[in-house]
């Protein structure tokens, strides 16, 4: 995506939007103060510039199960287009993992994994991660606890 300059309208809505996606496209043009049919026309055209790249349910990973996150650092040999792809898809394909980085450092990726217990994480590390052609060292970290901003704003 490109970077976009955003009009004061456009960054309210886009505010109102990150706040509650859900809400009705009369609801968000009463709280940025716009008529509704401007309201849609600009939400659009955020949507067409690529701005608002989707809308997603915020999920609780606990009433899911998963009640342990962790950051697995992984360094990988040789450090090739073709193994570093196959190693991502390898690893985003995993039912327990929630977010993977090409990160640059002393390590190659960081993959964030969520699950039921320390065993499970065991089981993901060693059997699912560790082992993957390629990965020649993992290091976990436990998240204790995670802060996620909902609400960007452009700088």
């Amino acid at each position: 995506m490109t970077e976009h300059s955003l009009s004061r309208n456009e960054r309210e809505i886009l505010a109102a939007l990150q706040s509650d996606a859900r809400q009705t496209n009369r609801s968000l043009a009463q709280t940025v103060g716009l008529a509704a049919s401007t309201t849609l026309d600009r939400t659009r055209d955020l949507e067409r510039r690529g701005v608002i790249s989707g809308y997603h349910a915020d999920v609780d990973l606990r009433s899911l199960g998963r009640r342990l996150q962790a950051f697995v650092s992984v360094r990988v040999s040789p450090k090739s287009e073709a193994v570093v792809d196959r190693i991502l898809e390898r690893l985003w394909s995993l039912p327990e993992t929630v977010a993977v980085f090409l990160v640059s450092g002393g390590d190659d990726l960081l993959i964030q994994v969520a699950v039921r217990d320390t065993d499970h994480l065991r089981d993901v590390v060693l059997a699912e991660i560790a082992s993957l052609d390629g990965v020649v060292d993992e290091t976990t970290s436990l998240i204790f606890e995670h802060r996620r901003k909902t609400v960007i704003t452009p700088l």
